[in-house]
């Protein structure tokens, strides 16, 4: 068997596959480290099953009420021969899949800083199969290596060469699981070689990017050194003139951790609104058609930041959209994915209404599914 892990801060979601990949059991440890933590899991074809739990300290226990859930559900965790792990952050040296060992572990460790909010849990949910699954090999797939092929006049800053040369400063790009996911599909629904195609590619859940993909390669994404960088997330920032920070700790005297916060947590959905749920931001709109049931604003100001708050998201969307297109010399089709970009057909036709894109590309909307191929390339290893 095969399990694929994604550990977030207070969350692992896993799945189960056998040797052919066929889905076998899934998923989530929610609420780590927090009040009221809970299991919810199901085998493919059966009903969920919901576990609550007094405490769940750590990430270890988490791994441990997964693997006795699957033990009751008649899946052997000693069966489980690969676990493939979901890593965000692989920097320029880890470009494939990854056996971890003693040696990988400690590099990898090295990137918490690029990735602080994602990849130490991530290398947590690593270090407890290395400990409760002795037997397997444990396999790092990584989204930043779908960015391999960017060229440098994508990737580079225009910063001090010795930025980029000793520090490693430059543009990364994120979500490229679900990226190579959706583009594949696409080739496959449109019945042409994905050498042939130029396609956009637009992740947008509470994390959000956009990725310009030339040939099945990518050639350009909002997402830089860090996941911050690209499109007004739920509550990140994205694009920001780079001044203001300065401007923050200069001025008004904050130091670093307060403007990190701000920006990766207060920001966004969130900061534009105080709602960093996109659904509650549309439900506020008071418009017609929006997906999601309207709830009367607080005032005729919150109707009004709730409204501007999705031109702003839109139009962020939209002009890279445009963009991405206009340096492929056109796109054969613009993918929606993740959750809202999957389950929102008000947002995805107000995004496309705002850009011109010559050609009648094709709008296609593709559901995501990171962890069969992490399940397909951590079996390749």
């Amino acid at each position: 068997m095969i399990l694929v892990i994604n550990s977030g801060s207070s969350s692992l979601k896993f799945k189960v596959y056998d040797d052919r990949l066929k889905e076998l059991a899934g998923g989530i440890v929610e609420r780590i480290g927090l009040d009221k933590p809970f299991l919810d899991f199901r085998l493919t074809g059966q009903e969920k099953q919901h576990e609550e739990f007094a405490e769940m300290a750590d990430h270890t226990a988490a791994l441990a009420a997964a693997l006795g859930a699957m033990k009751l559900g008649g899946l052997a965790p000693d069966k489980i021969k690969t676990v493939g792990h979901r890593v965000v952050h692989g920097g320029e040296e880890f470009v494939a899949p990854t056996v971890i060992d003693a040696a990988s572990l400690a590099r990898l460790e090295t990137y918490n800083l690029l990735a602080p909010l994602h990849n130490p849990p991530n290398l947590a949910g690593i270090k407890s199969c290395l400990v409760q699954l002795p037997q397997a090999r444990n396999v790092a797939v990584f989204d930043t290596a779908f960015y391999r092929t960017l060229p440098p006049m994508a990737y580079l800053y225009a910063l001090p060469r010795e930025l980029h040369e000793k520090h490693k400063i430059r543009k990364y790009g994120f979500h490229g699981i679900s990226h190579a996911y959706v583009v594949g599909q696409a080739a496959k629904l449109l019945k042409r070689p994905v050498k042939l195609l130029k396609l956009v590619s637009c992740h947008i859940g509470s994390g959000a990017s956009v990725t310009a993909v030339k040939g099945g390669r990518a050639v350009d994404t909002t997402m830089g050194f860090t996941p911050l960088e690209g499109l007004t997330m739920s509550t990140r920032c994205g694009d920001i003139d780079p001044a203001i920070p300065l401007y923050l700790i200069r001025t008004l005297g904050w130091d670093a951790a307060q403007v990190d916060d701000v920006l990766n947590k207060k920001s966004g959905m969130l900061g534009l609104t105080g709602h960093k749920d996109m659904r509650d931001v549309l439900a506020r709109t008071a418009w017609r058609g929006t997906g999601v049931e309207q709830v009367a604003p607080e005032d005729e100001a919150e109707r009004d930041r709730c409204r501007t708050a999705i031109d702003v998201f839109c139009y962020d969307v939209a002009r890279y959209v445009g963009q991405f297109s206009a340096i492929m010399g056109g796109v054969d089709a613009v993918i929606f994915t993740a959750g809202v970009g999957e389950r929102n057909k008000f947002l995805r036709d107000r995004i496309m209404g705002m850009v011109k894109l010559p050609g009648r590309p094709k709008v296609m909307v593709i559901p995501t599914d990171e962890e069969l191929m992490i399940a397909k390339e951590a079996k390749t290893r």
